[in-house]
């Protein structure tokens, strides 16, 4: 029998659970080499506690979580409602379950939240360098917009010189 997920909006009482999600899924294990790593390009968490915070806090700004059956949080994505697109951010799997279909459930939640407050794109923004995750957001009907965004992380430390890429699905 396979694994049931539920999707649905974070709260405080998920912090924890998301953190070490979206920490681990961008920088790996110690030695791992998962393709969704950022670690040998940024130093420092890819989300601390207060950071979290202040997102939920938010009102244009909506993280869900995936839970399995036992409420373990193992993936989430950040949705933030702007002007004329929702902008996706900070999509995260568990790095022992990736390819398991959750980045994609994520994905299909947000695109149903999006038309839900009458969007009709998404935007994304990757580090250029990361030219297997811009493949992948490729696949799933993303399209480069041709701007590029310096780097900007309140708690990470850029470890080159890069800029994030921004891309954008019709849907």
């Amino acid at each position: 029998m396979s694994t049931q997920y539920h999707i649905q909006p974070a709260t405080l009482p998920d912090l924890p659970g998301i953190i070490k999600i979206v920490n681990s899924a961008y920088h790996g294990q110690p030695g791992s080499k998962s393709w969704t790593s950022e670690g040998h390009l940024v130093a420092g968490p890819r989300i601390t506690e207060e950071n979290l915070q202040s997102y939920l806090q938010q009102p244009a700004v909506t993280i869900l979580r995936c839970a399995d059956e036992q409420g373990n949080i193992v993936g989430c994505v950040l949705l933030e409602k702007k002007t004329d697109t929702l902008y996706l951010g900070m999509l995260s799997v568990d790095p022992q379950i990736q390819a398991s279909g959750i980045g994609k459930l994520l994905m299909q939640h947000a695109e149903t939240f999006a038309r839900h407050h009458q969007y009709a794109t998404i935007t994304i923004s990757v580090i250029d360098q990361r030219h297997e995750l811009i493949e992948w957001y490729k696949r799933k009907g993303y399209k480069p917009t041709g701007k590029l965004i310096p780097f900007s992380n309140p708690s990470s430390k850029a470890l080159g010189e890069f800029s994030f890429v921004e891309l954008q699905k019709e849907i």
